[in-house]
């Protein structure tokens, strides 16, 4: 969900999302954004960011399940250019990654705090297609995170239809996701399904989850 207002040309953002597989493992986030236009090319921004990732791995012969809720807090740039915009992001984020059972040997485990970089590349064309690209790495943990995005307005001028591909993982584990997207959006609201197939440290699996955008 992005719930989003302007004040004194300073904008507020409210996200939210969800998403799990059919081996349990999921992936869910609440942040809130602000942008801060400093001219026609450039914004400031903030950002604070919950999240709950779930995921299972296999050390030895034994499964082992992997909790680890986060908070972040991030500061970044927003480059405008004709057509496209170029977002980088420096932060700060505390995991607590709990492992059951703890067999030994497992990296990444505890609370630690890590150093966090991201990069957003965001394009926009005259037929209506859309693509984007973000990554992002949290030092700690070695988590490294990047998806790519190809949408098209389809069916209506209040519709999208697309493409994702995921990669994400850390010392312990691993996973590549490719699906499709279905968005419905107006100035005011989007709400969107994703849904595809995944290939991560414990096998092959269906994802499924949902974004939504509110606006006032």
């Amino acid at each position: 969900m992005l719930v989003s207002t302007t004040v004194l040309s300073a904008e507020f953002s409210l996200l939210s999302g969800s998403e799990i597989d059919t081996r349990s493992q999921s992936y869910s986030y609440i942040g809130s954004l602000v942008e801060q236009k400093m001219n026609s090319r450039g914004s400031l921004l903030g950002k604070a960011w919950i999240d709950y990732l779930t995921y299972k791995f296999e050390q030895g012969s034994v499964e082992v399940e992997a909790e680890a809720p986060a908070f972040q807090l991030s500061a970044g740039y927003r480059y405008y250019f004709p057509g496209w915009s170029l977002t980088g992001w420096l932060g700060w984020e505390r995991r607590d990654t709990s492992v059951s059972p703890d067999t030994g040997g497992i990296e990444v485990k505890g609370v630690e705090d890590s150093l966090l970089l991201q990069v957003e590349v965001d394009s926009w064309f005259n037929n209506g297609t859309n693509a984007s690209f973000i990554t992002s790495y949290s030092s700690a943990t070695s988590y490294l995170w990047a998806r790519g995005r190809l949408k098209k307005k389809a069916l209506s001028e209040n519709t999208r239809l697309g493409v994702e591909l995921i990669g994400h993982g850390n010392e312990d584990y691993r996973a590549v996701q490719t699906g499709v997207i279905g968005e419905y959006y107006t100035n005011r609201f989007s709400a969107g399904l994703r849904g595809g197939y995944k290939n991560s440290s414990k096998g092959n699996s269906l994802y499924v989850g949902f974004e939504v955008y509110l606006g006032f």
